[in-house]
């Protein structure tokens, strides 16, 4: 009779360490309406273990329809107010909203979470408000995050171009902030394959990108970690997918791909810092064991760019019997001026003209402008 009186006590035990397993560790953040749509296409991101996901647009109606799978409810949170939103200083001012903003979050556990990986447009008016303002708030509430930050194409109008400018300057003045800047055209344009060899096209790409993210604990702490030291905050991707080690032959061979299709267009050699990311099959752990990874990716590099840091974490295995390899090169401290001077150039009347209409002022955009340029 005793035996069974503590048996239930011992059940409540486990069944609460099963439940606290279940319990999100860290949050996806996806802000804008290309994000949203690019990421609620692929069907890991609302069965993601261990992980919050929350979707924030201006509708919280669109958002839920945009999904092929119901959403819960809880993971959308919409501005729902009737605001213009073609710009950040349309929406930053309203303090009302970005306060209810706060106060949906802190209804989810977001504050408890260790990190957060963010997925953001910054060309429509809510992304690019939105990007530093939560950067912010989550700094408040130490939950430390890493932001891969969709960049307009260069087709889009001045009005995106200057958003952009705007949203990566502001978030570079809070303290700390890591971006992963993407282009649009080269994420529209990326083709490769995934871990079963089917083909790629490309924006779905963002998708297989953050499922390598995610599938990496460490990933926010490490990234932030290399960014803090180095007084760094910007960087890019390069990207192998799903490449056969048996076709290519080796690791410096697959390496090469990822320069065919950079996330960014930038100048490889000015850059100083990397971090890597490589998923591999666990068969491979002997063959491909992270001090060969090291080794490997130093070589390949030893031509290219004079680095102060290479990062390359421990492997993520994959349960799978093929012989693809996943390698993401997140490269930093790389030359931004010349990229940032010209599109400053680009939208200066606009700048004037919003500054002329007090939207904005001239103190805060030359804040903005060195951020980016020196």
């Amino acid at each position: 009779a005793e035996a069974n009186a503590i048996e239930p006590i011992e059940n409540i035990d486990k069944y609460a360490n099963d439940l606290k397993s279940l319990l999100p560790k860290r949050a996806l953040m996806c802000i804008g309406e290309y994000p949203i749509h690019l990421l609620l296409k692929g069907h890991f991101v609302v069965k993601l273990n261990g992980v919050l996901p929350l979707f924030i647009d201006k509708s919280s109606v669109d958002i839920a329809k945009w999904s092929q799978a119901p959403l819960d409810q809880k993971h959308i949170i919409g501005l729902d107010a009737d605001l213009d939103t073609h710009f950040w200083f349309n929406i930053i001012p309203t303090v009302a909203i970005i306060e209810s903003l706060t106060s949906r979050l802190k209804s989810t556990p977001i504050e408890k979470l260790q990190d957060a990986v963010i997925v953001s447009s910054v060309w429509d008016g809510v992304g690019s408000a939105l990007l530093p303002t939560l950067i912010s708030q989550l700094n408040e509430w130490k939950v430390s995050s890493v932001a891969l930050t969709l960049i307009p194409s260069k087709i889009q109008p001045l009005e995106n171009q200057f958003n952009a400018f705007a949203a990566i300057g502001t978030c570079l003045t809070k303290d700390p902030a890591t971006l992963v800047l993407i282009d649009r055209d080269n994420l529209e344009s990326y083709i490769g394959v995934d871990r079963d060899g089917h083909m790629i096209n490309g924006n779905e790409i963002a998708n297989y990108i953050v499922d390598i993210i995610l599938s990496k604990d460490t990933f926010v702490q490490e990234l932030n970690e290399l960014a803090k030291t180095f007084n760094s905050k910007l960087y890019t991707l390069l990207l192998a997918s799903g490449a056969s080690l048996k076709i290519y032959g080796s690791i410096g061979n697959i390496l090469d791909t990822t320069l065919f299709k950079p996330f960014l267009t930038f100048d490889l050699s000015s850059a100083t810092l990397l971090y890597v990311l490589v998923r591999i099959p666990y068969h491979l752990k002997e063959k491909l064991s992270r001090a060969k990874l090291e080794m490997a990716v130093a070589s390949w590099f030893k031509d290219k760019a004079t680095l102060k840091s290479i990062h390359v974490t421990e492997p993520i295995y994959a349960e799978d019997a093929t012989d693809r390899v996943d390698i993401a090169l997140f490269i930093g401290g790389f030359d931004t001026t010349k990229m940032f001077s010209a599109q400053e150039k680009k939208i200066k009347a606009m700048k004037d003209q919003a500054v002329k209409n007090g939207f904005i002022k001239e103190e805060d955009w030359v804040n903005i402008v060195k951020n980016l340029t020196e």
